[in-house]
């Protein structure tokens, strides 16, 4: 599975690819939506995209809360990431 993911800001692009296809389908899904051209996009669009992404309805908190949750998870990957070099 490909995961399209903007890496042009953030410390996202100090990650591996690895670090990244370890996400579970819904973390890379969040992913996808918050950055590149999605990031840009309302709320109700990302909604909509995730619904149709992993077939599941979708809020805001719950989009909130899947952000926050795997955000968290990339950023102590990238501090053992980091702390191996």
């Amino acid at each position: 599975m490909k995961v399209n993911v903007d890496l042009k800001a953030g410390f996202l692009e100090s990650l591996k690819r690895e670090v990244l296809a370890a996400l579970t389908p819904e973390e890379r899904a969040v992913i996808e939506v918050s950055t590149g051209e999605m990031g840009n996009k309302p709320d109700a669009v990302k909604l909509g995209w995730l619904k149709m992404r992993t077939g599941d309805i979708w809020t805001k908190q719950r989009y909130t809360r899947a952000l926050k949750k795997t955000m968290d998870k990339l950023k102590a990957a990238a501090a053992r990431e980091g702390g191996k070099e």
